[in-house]
């Protein structure tokens, strides 16, 4: 082979595998309104289809070696019918997808019993029917009334079929390898679907867990969150300082520009404050313009030079709102964790000394009794 066909080859087995990947995205890819605690079943049912239908073509292509071209046939039907609830699925027709998989698939399963005759495997395939029903996120009814379709349909073929002669002539002759091709076919089948199951658990249970420990506009850790963090450090009995920061002129954003832009502010707040902490720091917002920083370990010197870098962040990236630039400043309270008895003390300690700042003028830090401290932009 030359050169230039190898390249050529190579270049389609790319073309051929980000086609395949392109694929699965767009199968798996839940629209854009469905709410997240429902992004796992859909997700599941739609990996469900595209590895029938993939899976119904492979088993095709493995019996063309066996000579049952009706048996193909019926594969082929199961491949168009798996497509086509995946479609319908996609639509969000969840329950219509469904019955469409489950008939065209109970047919295919008692034409096939019928024209080869039981014990050749293909009953296997009833018990991963069952499982599929049972991870859907189908209805409790729904659910039960097509369990109970599978369930009835098996013990009929199964009952019914050994009573009567093979539609097949010599399909006793193939029950051993055909039985060994379905045990196989079904554990791939099942592996591969629970071990999608539990990625896709796995991503949406991260996505939870962020959920609830994260405000939804800023992206930083919400108010139980971060003083959880605090909390954590005061029973390991580590010194910490607290550091509450309020935005100053926040109402008057809101109500000279709109809530929109109010956002906007905030988001871009919760950025530089973000860019200004040290590595081992904790942020979160626990009001509506009012912010909180986890300082573990932390000496004066140390947070005197995060207050430092936070209003340098502010003074050389101002806001954005499209053509206004709005300059926010931030007034700050700074409390230590030996400075109290208790959390909810030290808590207590850093609001009131922000609210002497604001008393003060504004965009400073109070950090003691005594006067505001200035620090260096």
């Amino acid at each position: 082979m030359s050169l230039r066909s190898a390249a050529r080859a190579e270049r389609d087995i790319q073309m051929n595998s980000w086609a395949w990947l392109r694929l699965w995205q767009w199968s798996c890819d839940a629209p854009g309104g469905l709410p997240l605690e429902r992004r796992r079943g859909y997700e599941v049912m739609s990996q469900i289809f595209l590895i029938a239908s993939l899976g119904h073509m492979a088993y095709a292509c493995v019996l063309l070696g066996l000579q049952m071209p009706w048996v193909i046939l019926l594969n082929l039907a199961c491949v168009v019918a798996n497509a086509m609830a995946l479609m319908l699925h996609r639509r969000l027709q969840l329950r219509r997808a469904m019955t469409v998989k489950m008939t065209i698939t109970l047919v295919m399963l008692s034409l096939s019993i019928c024209w080869i005759g039981p014990d050749a495997g293909f009953e296997y395939y009833f018990f991963l029917l069952l499982c599929e029903m049972l991870i859907s996120d189908m209805g409790a009814r729904y659910k039960v009334a097509m369990s109970v379709s599978i369930g009835s349909v098996a013990v009929a073929t199964l009952t019914l079929t050994p009573l009567t002669t093979p539609w097949m002539a010599d399909g006793a002759a193939l029950h051993q390898e055909l039985q060994v091709i379905n045990l196989v076919a079904v554990f791939l089948v099942l592996g591969l679907i629970m071990w999608r199951l539990h990625v896709i658990t796995e991503r949406c249970e991260h996505h939870f867990r962020r959920d609830a420990t994260h405000d939804y506009l800023t992206t930083v850790l919400n108010r139980r969150a971060i003083f959880h963090e605090a909390d954590m450090l005061w029973h390991q009995q580590r010194h910490f300082t607290l550091l509450l920061l309020d935005a100053d002129h926040f109402k008057q954003i809101n109500d000279e520009y709109g809530h929109t832009a109010g956002d906007e502010v905030l988001r871009h707040l919760a950025n530089a404050l973000r860019g200004a902490l040290r590595e081992h720091d904790r942020l979160g917002r626990v009001g509506g313009e009012e912010f909180l920083i986890v300082l573990p370990e932390s000496e004066r010197e140390d947070v005197l030079a995060v207050a430092a870098h936070i209003r340098q962040c502010l003074a050389d990236r101002p806001c954005q709102l499209d053509t206004l630039t709005l300059p926010v400043t931030f007034s700050m309270g700074l409390a230590a964790s030996d400075e109290a008895a208790s959390l909810p003390e030290v808590i207590d300690l850093a609001d009131r000394r922000l609210y002497r700042a604001k008393s003060a003028g504004r965009d400073q830090l109070v950090m003691g009794e005594l006067e505001p401290v200035e620090t260096t932009a």
